[in-house]
């Protein structure tokens, strides 16, 4: 998957890393023994004055109270407050109130939800679970989110909310503003409206900014952006993210296959998708395969499971090096302080190897870096890897003299050095785009694979140049 970086993703640099890693700040812990002591003490005004904060400060919160706690505290919030909160809420804990609910205040919430927040919590829920809220919901709330639900996972028509507001080329300002009074309280956003005709197809779209600022009897087909950057039902929840990234969208339309408008995708959702793609690219670079579920929601087995198999594909490749030693043991009888050396060597040609790995995935995951220019990009790591290599390499040499005092094994390290970092940032660019290329993401090849791969090369080079230099026959 690919890892996208913006300006608006560093305003939300905590968001990107994955649940297991968010460690709360001393200041909620704080506030959650207050909440739990107002609790136990049945505080309830004191509690209402602790919890005046933003929604998403609350939902935090909530994550982290026992779940009798979070239902009373429900109880205790305003409707509107609660809507807010709710869609903040991690969707395990969304799950986990919804099970057990008897309230119709609860009903209400779900009810009050955007289409397709109310359609992610759907697609997590237990099927008895959505049958009781599929009896709460009025038809039209049932039908804007079994829609959603009917387009593919990880797709704009997925993450797509159809709350907008939509205008007519005919329409004056006055008629616009009139329009976007009436029905905008309802949608999802309305710092961009978009045009279209008896049909639905888009036409165009305008801004909220432009309508206000024009006089009331212009056409809006006169003041509307005829060219307008959409994406399709069907394109993928990263490319969604790209175009959002790229133009500064706050919202984007979502068209069918007649280019009919849809739906619209908003940067909150977008920005869940960075988050969830970050933190599946974070895990693959470790060699852990990608959980449905957060880190303790899941089994033990589970998360067994998830780890298992990239470390047996790694102990297999790692027994390789052993039988590199094993068949150098003459070599290394002969002189035994070439294995002083091995460790680093192996070491630094790894981490060689996974700069360059990081540099070219994270260029062809937000477009820096294409396939095309592989060979124009392997040439310049090459160089990078002769320099390191020649700057290490005299290092090394020197270093190891000093330790043993014999200038063949000196030499031995520093030719080995020069020759391992070359291959190593080699590998390291090369990899990615062989996967690249054959259509998997090269992430898959990220850190554990590389290094493991070329600790292995590192040693049949290692012991190739001792071999010659020494003269023994391998």
């Amino acid at each position: 998957m690919k890892l996208l970086i913006s300006s608006i993703q560093l305003s939300f640099i905590w968001i990107l890393l994955p649940d297991f890693v968010m460690i709360p700040s001393m200041e909620l812990m704080e506030q959650k023994e207050l909440i739990e002591k107002q609790l136990e003490e049945k505080d309830y005004p004191a509690l209402k004055e602790s919890l005046q904060a933003h929604p998403a400060e609350i939902a935090e919160l909530m994550n982290q109270l026992d779940p009798e706690d979070r239902t009373l505290i429900f109880r205790l919030l305003s409707k509107d407050i609660a809507v807010e909160v709710f869609e903040h809420i991690d969707s395990n804990v969304q799950s986990e109130i919804l099970s057990g609910f008897h309230d119709a205040k609860l009903i209400g919430i779900v009810d009050a939800m955007s289409p397709d927040d109310r359609a992610r919590l759907i697609d997590e829920l237990p099927a008895l679970v959505v049958k009781k809220l599929r009896m709460t919901m009025t038809p039209q709330e049932w039908n804007a989110t079994s829609t959603l639900l009917g387009y593919a996972e990880d797709t704009a028509g997925r993450m797509m909310t159809p709350e907008f507001v939509d205008l007519k080329d005919h329409m004056t300002v006055r008629e616009a503003l009139k329009r976007i009074r009436r029905i905008g309280k309802d949608s999802e956003t309305i710092y961009y409206l978009y045009v279209t005709d008896v049909t639905r197809h888009l036409l165009g779209a305008v801004s909220l900014r432009r309508i206000v600022l024009s006089e009331s009897d212009m056409m809006i087909r006169d003041i509307m952006d005829s060219e307008v950057i959409k994406v399709s039902t069907d394109d993928d929840q990263e490319a969604v993210a790209g175009v959002v990234k790229d133009y500064d969208f706050l919202a984007v339309p979502v068209v069918d296959k007649e280019s009919r408008l849809v739906g619209i995708v908003t940067v909150d959702d977008i920005i869940d998708v960075m988050e969830e793609e970050a933190t599946e690219d974070i895990l693959k670079s470790s060699g852990v395969a990608v959980a449905e579920k957060g880190y303790f929601e899941s089994s033990l087995l589970n998360n067994f499971s998830k780890r298992i198999g990239w470390l047996v594909l790694l102990l297999i490749m790692n027994t390789l090096s052993g039988t590199i030693i094993l068949a150098n043991k003459e070599l290394l009888a002969t002189i035994v302080a070439l294995s002083a050396f091995m460790p680093i060597l192996i070491g630094t040609g790894g981490n060689t190897g996974s700069q360059s790995a990081t540099v070219v995935i994270r260029g062809l995951a937000v477009g820096e870096i294409e396939v095309k220019n592989a060979m124009r990009i392997l040439f310049r790591e090459i160089l990078l890897g002769v320099m390191i290599g020649l700057l290490l390499g005299a290092g090394a040499t020197l270093w190891a003299y000093w330790l043993q005092g014999d200038w063949m094994v000196s030499i031995i390290v520093g030719l080995s050095f020069v020759f391992v970092m070359t291959v190593s940032t080699t590998l390291g660019t090369f990899l990615p785009f062989v996967v690249k290329r054959i259509g998997f993401d090269p992430a898959l090849i990220a850190t554990p694979l590389i290094t493991t791969t070329i600790d292995v090369t590192s040693l049949l080079i290692y012991f190739k140049i001792a071999a010659l230099l020494i003269g023994v026959n391998l």
